[in-house]
């Protein structure tokens, strides 16, 4: 879970999943009230963790899998993305460009 660089408490998976979605612009810490930004690095694995999601897609397509499963795997990567977003972000008290 990230911790704030300001006051260095660890904020909840709630508090972390919420504020991931405001990966461009600055986030509050829900305990101080500083801005906090998200790192690059976790940025670069934020986005990677988007593109996984859909990576049953191509594979369908070549190997002419139904759509049933194809649904279900992108369900299962989805979830599985959702509950690693909070354990990926990491933060910082200046924002930084991504490359």
């Amino acid at each position: 879970m990230p911790i704030c660089k300001s006051c260095g408490r660890r904020w909840t998976h709630k508090q972390s999943f919420k504020a991931s979605w405001k990966i461009r612009g600055s986030m509050r810490c829900p305990h101080c009230g500083s801005d906090q930004y998200a790192t690059a690095k976790s940025r670069q694995r934020l986005t990677l963790l988007n593109w996984i999601i859909l990576l049953p897609l191509p594979f369908a397509a070549i190997f002419d899998l139904p759509m049933v499963y194809t649904i279900g795997m992108i369900l299962v990567l989805f979830v599985a993305a959702m509950a690693l977003i909070p354990k990926s972000l990491e933060l910082s008290n200046e924002h930084k460009p991504m490359w």
